[in-house]
């Protein structure tokens, strides 16, 4: 381990990611519970799961520029005090619409996550590396739920619904209180070895990196070449099947298969526990079949794109029959789509070689994943309440993988800021031969 301790950052980010997710899925487990107590339809519940992502979307511009001003360290402490401060609250909620006010926190300190996450990824990875970085961090996204969604459904049956807002809500606060005094770039953080400070930022990038201050803005991000809309999009066609796992699983296992809550809470941990797991592997092997020219020259988004196809296979749930089956071709689907979007989310740190840009590149790419997540779960109530099942539904989900693979493919082939990057390059060379 001497020679890896950036592997506690990876982990960091793995926890902070985790509970991320949980404190999302927790209303998922606790949806019926909520629902029967305060008499909602499956449209209203899917307006509730949407909710948190309205401000989410409003902010995620900004929060990205602020934290390329900031750093990680702030603003990932700032973001996550306050979210877990609005998920606890939602445990006092009296109505619909004083829950439905903290799942609106919940989202706009949450925009700031991602943002974070990726300008720490930067900072500490060696770019052959960074595949297996992100997909540490990346599989938080379902090992939240998986670790979380037994204790979850435990608390709801226990304790009622609001305790399990109140515990996931005290998690982030821990994780906070471990973050502050440890983060620090690697340039400064005094824990790390000289050989493995000398590594990383002699490989963080496959050229030397443009001065850090480079930026070509949202302007240049978006009006020089398609890459970083192309990014987007397939973010959000992936992203639309990823929250439907997110905020219909649990009620989906319970509508078609008939179990309680707590059933349905440990059901839902398997494919989300499993596909952790599996995604990691994928992601190693990724990181070794694809060389450093390969991964400057954007060759990830066939990772990707592999991904995305087979994540359409969610379509066939409903044909299945059994439980056991279901759950197999769930945790399949759920493998692949979490490699597509932790694969794609390194795409993006390929693509973009400004470093100034970051955290903007981030916010517009999760802007785009977002965007797919508002409606999703909105438009699967509207779906289920219209046609009594899941089968249309589960057919969108999949026509939407597909989506991205083409996307991916074909949009995403130029690399961002290439040649502000070059000139920066070019004049710090200038400067240092004075």
């Amino acid at each position: 381990m001497k020679n890896n301790k950036r592997y506690l950052i990876y982990i960091l980010l793995f926890v902070f990611l985790s509970i991320y997710s949980l404190d999302r899925v927790t209303m998922a487990i606790a949806g019926s519970s909520v629902a029967k107590e305060m008499g909602l339809s499956p449209v209203a519940l899917g307006y509730l799961f949407s909710s948190y992502l309205w401000l989410y979307a409003v902010v995620l511009l900004p929060a990205g520029a602020a934290t390329d001003r900031f750093g990680a360290q702030r603003t990932g402490a700032i973001a996550a005090t306050m979210w877990s401060i609005c998920q606890a609250l939602g445990g006092a909620a009296v109505s619909y619409f004083t829950l439905l006010l903290t799942r609106l926190g919940l989202g706009l300190f949450e925009s700031a996550a991602n943002p974070c996450a990726h300008r720490a990824i930067r900072e500490w990875t060696p770019r052959r590396e960074r595949g297996i970085a992100t997909a540490i961090w990346y599989a938080g996204t379902n090992a939240g739920p998986a670790l979380g969604s037994p204790l979850v459904a435990w608390l709801i049956t226990e304790h009622g619904w609001r305790s399990a807002f109140v515990v996931t809500g005290a998690m982030g606060l821990v994780w906070v209180a471990i973050w502050v005094p440890f983060y620090r770039p690697p340039e400064r953080a005094r824990w790390l070895a000289e050989a493995e400070r000398a590594k990383i930022l002699a490989e963080r990038d496959a050229e030397p990196e443009a001065k850090a201050g480079t930026s070509i803005g949202y302007r240049g991000l978006l009006l020089t070449t398609p890459t970083m809309w192309g990014l987007a999009l397939t973010q959000g066609c992936v992203n639309y099947t990823s929250y439907f796992f997110l905020a219909w699983l649990p009620g989906f296992l319970q509508a078609s298969y008939g179990l309680t809550v707590l059933q349905a809470g440990a059901y839902t941990a398997l494919p989300f526990g499993l596909s952790a797991v599996l995604s990691i592997i994928l992601s190693g092997v990724a990181d070794r079949v694809f060389d450093t020219t390969a991964l400057h020259e954007g060759k990830r988004r066939y990772a990707v794109a592999l991904g995305a196809i087979l994540s359409a296979l969610i379509v066939l749930t409903p044909y299945v029959g059994s439980i056991s089956l279901a759950m197999v071709v769930l945790t399949i689907s759920l493998t692949f789509n979490t490699f597509a979007q932790s694969m794609n989310f390194a795409l993006t740190n390929d693509r973009v070689r400004t470093t100034g840009d970051v955290g903007r590149a981030y916010a517009f790419f999760t802007l785009g994943g977002v965007s797919f997540g508002i409606i999703g779960p909105i438009v699967t109530g509207y779906l289920v309440n219209m046609t009594g099942d899941f089968k249309i539904a589960l057919v969108l989900c999949g026509g939407l993988s597909v989506v991205a693979a083409l996307a991916v493919t074909f949009l995403t082939r130029q690399a961002i800021g290439e040649k502000e990057a070059a000139a920066a390059r070019l004049t710090e060379a200038r400067a240092s031969s004075f």
